[in-house]
């Protein structure tokens, strides 16, 4: 039995490559294996299927039969797969659905996660998702939260209804609060709930609103009257700050707590006052000042509040860059992480400052992912995130080349230092080398003899970036192109998806140079994956327009 399950599994794999005459047989050979009275034979067939994408669609009544009857692993496989076919297994939701009771966590977890594949209307799943919000396992209710999520402005009329229902209640304001501005038409039925008898509800319906912002301004005398409780007074002015409407009878109670003696409500009151009074410069001061001197409270909870509320505030970067760097100056390595956070929030003004926190080493890959983040405007940084790149830290080399990279053409200073890197051991660095040098563009197109020698590296990740960072950087030179359309047709058979689209999208930049590819991306255009057909579609375009 097992030498048959061996030539079997084998088998599939043959027919997966290619060998086969259609994908038509294909799919029949593999729906009569899910009926093989050897189950790693049925999984072997159920997981080809899913590779087959919504090509696999005429196994749907076979696999919604395992998803029944099968063991538990099957019955997972049997989900996912169902997933993969995508929109056109909308059919099968409600079988799915139906596994969310199944008694196997790993089941009601796939099968959640395929219906969030699948997409039917949010009418049909939002309950359902809803209910799986009091599931034992916590990994199905967060796969759940996000999917439910996910579905946004879709989801919110079903979610408003379930806002009705005591049980429902809580869960439903956990998604809205994901969904945030979005979710706006729920603000009244967010509101009602400000006043729940359960405190925990109170709280996440107060906290749904504050992420919807401004639009929950409606409801500000509701979360106005929860100040009143000791409970929910953090969560209330927290509120208020983000919809940046304070009622006039409560904000003597925040202009009070703005002095109280507990850090944690002094920081937020501080907040939501200069958040709803934007224009008053020495309130914006005060609060700047006081964010920053809770920023080496000795509560891990207060720093993390302080440096949240700074950056949410989005200060005056003229007023608050002397106070920061003050701060900066005097800061330990646990308060300057902290710092990092409202130093980002405030811009590229703070360019300057992220720059000087690299002399802390632990935190340079975080202040470099933070740059990269800023784009072109944190091209005051490239000098010192050239000097990174030699540095002994892998993970903080690896940030640095990437940074580059997001800065683009106004890091070609870089290039001499790029270009070493591409001759670097280590595989992430040399990664990170190719792609910044693709990014800057043509200005980097003395690294083209570098790069034409990487694009014919062993290593395929390697050679493909090579091969676009050479589109990039050369568009016009007949020498890359002719060297880099073979290794990118081959790439348009790799197993990732991800390699398969930019090989197709790369092609494309080549042009008509690329002819020789028209073949093997019209194969492409055919392909499971949607991206990988859009970009095959639009490079066919670019060579024969």
């Amino acid at each position: 039995m097992f030498y048959r399950s061996v030539a079997f599994a084998l088998c599939l794999g043959m027919l997966s490559c290619g060998v086969a005459a259609s994908v038509e047989t294909d799919v029949d050979r593999l729906i009569a294996a899910l009926h093989d009275t050897d189950e790693a034979v049925r999984i072997t067939a159920i997981e080809r299927l899913g590779r087959l994408g919504p090509k696999a669609a005429p196994a749907m009544p076979a696999l919604q039969t395992l998803l029944r009857e099968g063991s538990p692993a099957v019955r997972a496989y049997s989900a996912r797969t169902l997933g993969r076919i995508g929109e056109t297994a909308e059919p099968a939701v409600p079988e799915l659905i139906r596994a969310f009771g199944d008694p196997e966590p790993a089941v009601r977890r796939t099968a959640v996660e395929a219906v969030g594949h699948i997409r039917p209307d949010a009418q049909v799943a939002v309950g359902p998702f809803v209910r799986l919000m009091e599931d034992s396992n916590p990994a199905v209710r967060l796969r759940a939260l996000h999917t439910l999520a996910e579905y946004g402005e879709a989801a919110v009329p079903a979610l408003v209804e379930l806002l009705e229902e005591d049980r429902a209640a809580y869960w439903a304001c956990l998604v809205l609060n994901q969904i945030g501005p979005d979710a706006k038409t729920a603000v009244p039925a967010l509101a009602e709930r400000v006043s729940d008898e359960r405190a925990e509800v109170r709280r996440e319906a107060i906290l749904a609103l504050a992420e919807i912002g401004e639009a929950a301004a409606p409801a500000a005398d509701e979360i106005a009257a929860a100040l009143e409780d000791d409970t929910d007074r953090l969560a209330a002015t927290y509120a208020l700050g983000r919809i940046g409407r304070i009622p006039t009878e409560a904000e003597a109670r925040i202009r009070k707590n703005a002095g109280s003696p507990e850090p944690l409500l002094r920081a937020i009151s501080i907040w939501a006052l200069a958040r709803a009074y934007p224009e008053d410069r020495p309130l914006q001061r005060r609060a700047t000042e006081g964010l920053v001197a809770l920023l080496e409270s000795d509560d891990p909870q207060t720093r993390a509040a302080a440096a949240n509320a700074l950056g949410a505030l989005e200060p005056d970067p003229e007023m608050a860059a002397p106070i920061l760097e003050e701060a900066l100056d005097d800061a330990d390595e646990a308060t300057v992480r902290d710092i990092l956070d409202a130093l980002a929030g405030m811009g590229p003004a703070m360019v300057p400052q992220l720059t000087r926190a690299l002399r802390f080493e632990s935190l340079r890959p975080r202040i470099a992912f933070l740059l990269g983040e800023m784009g072109p405007e944190a091209e005051p940084a490239v000098e010192a995130l050239i000097e990174l790149i030699g540095g002994p830290c892998r993970p903080t080399q690896h940030q640095a080349l990437i940074a580059l990279g997001k800065i683009g053409p106004e890091a070609k200073a870089a290039v001499p230092e790029l270009t070493d890197a591409l001759r670097q051991t280590d595989e992430r660095c040399r990664y990170g080398a190719a792609y910044a040098l693709g990014r800057i563009g043509p200005e980097a197109e003395s690294a083209k003899a570098a790069l034409l020698e990487t694009a014919e590296s062993s290593d395929a990740t390697l050679a493909l970036l090579s091969a676009w960072a050479l589109a990039q950087t050369a568009p016009e030179c007949p020498e890359s192109a002719e060297k880099t359309v073979p290794s990118l047709i081959e790439a348009l058979e790799h197993p990732d998806a991800r390699h398969r689209r930019q090989a197709a999208a790369t092609l494309g930049k080549w042009g008509t140079a690329a002819e020789s590819a028209v073949p093997a991306l019209e194969k492409a255009a055919e392909d499971p994956d949607v991206r990988v057909r859009t970009a095959a579609a639009a490079a066919l375009e670019a060579i024969d327009p």
